[in-house]
């Protein structure tokens, strides 16, 4: 009840902090779903292309999250630009390995069928491989998106008025309270779980036309 009081309490400083924590997670999912898309699509029709992208990407995820927003904050200044910039770096791996995966995994007989009806490469991406392989795409854009929402708390860090702010103001004073810093890890864990089972939801959707889409082919 001490930290539902706190909340209640301090709301006025906390709701404008839950907006801009989701502004930088939904921009940088946007973004990311984009490029990740682009990138495993490439990925999946070049091998040599998909090792050097894979390579790079998985590098980048290795970093942690205060050395590069503190990086990108010397490049393009303070607040939410660095945190969003490297959410959508972080995001890039799962995202273009999913879409990589799913687009080798569809049956080469179906992808066959399609063409033997006449369809360009173009028109066999776009609707036979990548239909068949959202399910999978969608289990990449899941991981990403319950990965960034927890690491965009450490934007507060370059000035980010996110849900890190209450932690790091409980931490980095005397007077910081638990109460302090579950205001800011509850409304993280509760967006967490909200967007996956929102992701999971339409993941399910998705993968009962698989079949049908594979049949049309």
């Amino acid at each position: 009840m001490g930290t539902f009081r706190y909340i209640v309490d301090n709301w006025d400083t906390l709701g404008p902090q839950v907006a801009t924590h989701l502004l930088i997670v939904g921009i940088s999912v946007a973004v990311a779903a984009v490029a990740g898309l682009a990138f495993g699509i490439v990925s999946a029709r070049s091998e040599r292309i998909g090792t050097v992208v894979l390579a790079v990407t998985s590098t980048l995820i290795t970093i942690p999250s205060f050395a590069l927003f503190g990086l990108l904050s010397i490049w393009v200044g303070l607040a939410n630009p660095p945190v969003i910039i490297g959410l959508i770096l972080y995001a890039l791996l799962p995202v273009t390995r999913n879409t990589r995966a799913g687009i080798l995994a569809v049956d080469p007989a179906v992808v066959e069928a399609a063409r033997g009806m006449g369809m360009n490469r173009t028109q066999v991406l776009a609707r036979v491989e990548l239909p068949l392989a959202v399910p999978v795409i969608l289990a990449g854009l899941r991981q990403a998106t319950v990965m960034i929402v927890a690491i965009a708390t450490v934007g507060a860090t370059v000035g980010a008025n996110d849900l890190g702010q209450p932690i790091l103001s409980a931490i980095g004073r005397s007077g910081g309270t638990i109460d302090a810093v579950l205001a800011g890890i509850i409304p993280v864990a509760l967006i967490g779980i909200l967007a996956d089972t929102v992701l999971a939801g339409v993941q399910r959707s998705l993968s009962r036309g698989r079949v049908a889409v594979a049949a049309t082919a």
